[in-house]
């Protein structure tokens, strides 16, 4: 089998953050730019939750709006020393870099406070129409961007991955003429289609990451983005040629259809312990107590971490139909009797349903912005 070459003419790159770029395709770029290729570079943030790499920028790490703008002006720097003439940032939303924190399970995943805005939390199709507008324009036959995983698991490069994989599905299906390749970066220990660098290549990456002074530390021979950890200047940088993934289409309606079994066993719990009273002279109703409770901080829950309501709506539907069914016919040990409690349950837990279902969006960010705003 010939080995497989990347030559393209036309290629879109599309990013998270201002640094992805260089460091994980600056050899792509610099190479392209050097055989006469066309190369846009698409950028989705302008990473303002970046942590400062020299002392003196460690002010900017208090006003986000500031950070942004710096790492904007050195992404164009790091554009100049590449010879990349076409980039931008997605789109007239201005979306913001979300961040990351290590949970629990040792796996990257998004920050406990996520503003709406943050590109995490943005509807996937949202920001793939954004990319697909830029591939209308400029008709790229090379489309590169992070695998599935988002790379080593950065909740940004995982949503870039999705949305240019969506985008990219409308695209070959939309826009006529040639279809555009998809390549994806390859992590170490992935299978890569073609490996790209050479020692010109690895003295424009070195000038384009020192223009990201503020999130990159620069040695002679090698870079560092965390500390202890160094990689060379003229390591290749690998591509795999790979299929856009149909998943981000579904993946929405996934997340909202687990609101349906958990409504169903939240339905059935409640059934269960709603008629456990408590071994007192007023027999005190704590199952109905611990059902219902149980069901406001679920429902209400739901409505706050989640700005869709899909999964709530799945939620009180599969509710509906466990009561329903539960009052009928005994399941599992699961009954709902035609008594005080069971009446009681059955009125306040489908109430409490409908009125998560309408109630509205708390935004605890502005909360927290107005409870910390003087008082005049």
């Amino acid at each position: 089998m010939a080995k497989q070459r990347f030559n393209a003419k036309r290629i879109l790159l599309v990013h998270a953050h201002p640094d992805d770029e260089s460091l994980q395709t600056a050899h792509v770029m610099a190479d392209a730019v050097e055989r006469g290729a066309e190369v846009f570079l698409l950028t989705l943030t302008r990473g303002e939750r970046g942590k400062a790499k020299l002392e003196e920028l460690k002010s900017l790490e208090a006003n986000r709006a500031a950070m942004g703008a710096f790492r904007a002006g050195e992404l164009k720097n790091a554009m100049a020393a590449l010879g990349v003439k076409n980039f931008k940032f997605a789109g007239t939303r201005a979306y913001l870099d979300s961040g990351v924190r290590i949970g629990n399970l040792g796996v990257p995943t998004t920050p406990l406070r996520l503003d709406e805005m943050s590109l995490a939390a943005v509807s996937t199709p949202v920001v793939a129409d954004d990319i697909f507008q830029v591939m209308k324009n400029f008709k790229p036959d090379a489309v590169i961007t992070y695998n599935s995983k988002g790379g080593w698991g950065h909740p940004d490069h995982k949503k870039a991955h999705d949305a240019t994989a969506m985008a990219m599905r409308r695209y070959r299906k939309q826009v006529k003429g040639k279809k555009p390749a998809f390549w994806v970066i390859a992590e170490p220990g992935e299978r890569a289609s073609v490996s790209i660098g050479g020692e010109k290549t690895a003295a424009l990456k070195k000038a384009a990451l020192a223009a990201h002074a503020s999130q990159v530390s620069i040695y002679r021979d090698t870079y560092s983005v965390v500390d202890g950890i160094e990689f060379r200047f003229d390591q290749l940088e690998r591509l795999r040629l790979a299929s856009p993934n149909i998943l981000p289409w579904f993946k929405p309606a996934v997340l909202a259809f687990f609101g349906l079994p958990l409504g169903l066993a939240l339905g059935y719990a409640g059934a269960y312990v709603h008629n456990i009273v408590a071994d007192n002279g007023r027999s005190s109703p704590l199952g109905l107590y611990l059902a219902l409770g149980a069901t406001a901080s679920i429902t209400f829950g739901l409505r706050m971490l989640r700005n869709s309501r899909g999964a709530l709506y799945l939620l009180n539907a599969g509710m509906t139909i466990a009561i329903w069914w539960l009052s009928r016919n005994p399941t599992f040990g699961a009954f709902i009797d035609d008594n005080k409690n069971g009446n009681r349950y059955v009125l306040f837990a489908l109430l409490i349903c409908l009125v998560a279902a309408v109630f509205p969006r708390i935004d605890l960010a502005k909360w927290r912005a107005r409870s910390n705003k003087p008082h005049l």
